[in-house]
């Protein structure tokens, strides 16, 4: 059974002073704007400006997320891009190209808005648009999270043969999982020919609601609004909750193990996309832990009577 810091839990439910209307899914709009003018608490989730070039997260030197707009007539855009790693295409379309390292061509590809590349380290690969087409593309580059800081095994590219794959997949295209809250999409590292590939989940949050509380215990999350407004609230263990606002084009990172839940403020969809450095997604929500564990262990860990964890209803 999974344990967490009882203090987490005492703040949500009240136990230290701090109000649990955060986990309610629909709440007034005063309420939720008065917290949002609160005092910003040092602490890990990091949000930058709108559709940065660059971003890396302080506590995390070795990643860094870049954005281009491919296409002769955009705006400072470029001709073509560095494709190698992990990135998704969020508007228009570009052309995947692999090549050896005696240049002959061993994949090639077309990608469209929510499509998902994932390329070796090894491979020289790059994007392009079609034609007069243009394209704005986000790129993850920082490979897996594990305790040595290696990433996956190494691949040796040969001209006789075709590169293995796929090395991309049509996020947009994937039957959503349908929740309380919206919808999620979730793709792991096996939808790729790439042993070095991460996982992501595609949030889609309805107008009014909010995500469950709920842990990535084995990996860092790093988000990126791709559309929508509304705001992220961290729960760290030890130190108060923080928020920050949520516009198209911010990314966020939050640290491995820390609660956090989103909530659309907006009168639109709130679409995020979720970057994990591992080759699976794993989350565990309040809800989940709370109808796993016995009332003994919850009112332990919340340190109240056993009668009051009984009388709450087991979501």
């Amino acid at each position: 059974m999974v344990s967490f810091d009882h203090r987490v839990f005492q703040r949500l439910f009240g136990g230290t002073g701090t109000s649990g209307s955060s986990m309610r899914r629909r709440e007034g709009a005063s309420g939720w704007a008065s917290r949002l003018r609160a005092r910003r608490a040092p602490g890990a989730y990091e949000a930058d400006d709108a559709w940065p070039a660059r971003r890396g997260a302080r506590h995390c030197r070795e990643v860094e997320v870049r954005r281009h707009d491919l296409g002769e007539g955009s705006r400072g855009g470029v001709v073509r891009c560095d494709a190698t790693g992990w990135g998704m295409v969020v508007s228009g379309c570009a052309r995947l190209e692999m090549c050896s390292e005696t240049g002959a061509t061993l994949y090639h590809d077309v990608l469209r808005e929510g499509d998902v590349w994932s390329v070796p380290s090894s491979a020289s690969a790059w994007l392009h648009c079609c034609d007069n087409e243009r394209a704005s593309v986000v790129m993850f580059l920082g490979g897996r999270e594990n305790g040595s800081g290696e990433t996956g095994d190494d691949w040796c590219w040969v001209d006789t043969q075709p590169a293995h794959g796929p090395f991309h997949h049509a996020l947009f295209d994937q039957t959503a999982e349908t929740t309380q809250w919206g919808s999620i999409r979730v793709l792991e590292a096996d939808a790729f020919g790439d042993p070095e590939a991460l996982s992501a989940a595609l949030v889609e949050i309805s107008p009014g609601c909010c995500t469950d509380l709920h842990w990535h215990l084995n990996t860092s999350v790093w988000q990126i609004c791709l559309d929508g407004a509304g705001a992220v609230t961290c729960v760290p263990a030890g130190a108060a909750q923080q928020e920050k606002r949520l516009c198209t084009g911010m990314i966020g990172h939050v640290p491995r193990a820390e609660g956090y839940f989103i909530r659309n403020d907006g009168n639109a969809k709130l679409r995020m996309l979720e970057i994990f450095r591992s080759d699976h997604y794993h989350d565990l929500s309040l809800s989940q832990w709370l109808a796993a564990s016995s009332p003994e262990l919850i009112a332990a860990h919340l340190c109240v009577d056993v009668a009051m964890i009984s009388s709450l209803s087991r979501l």
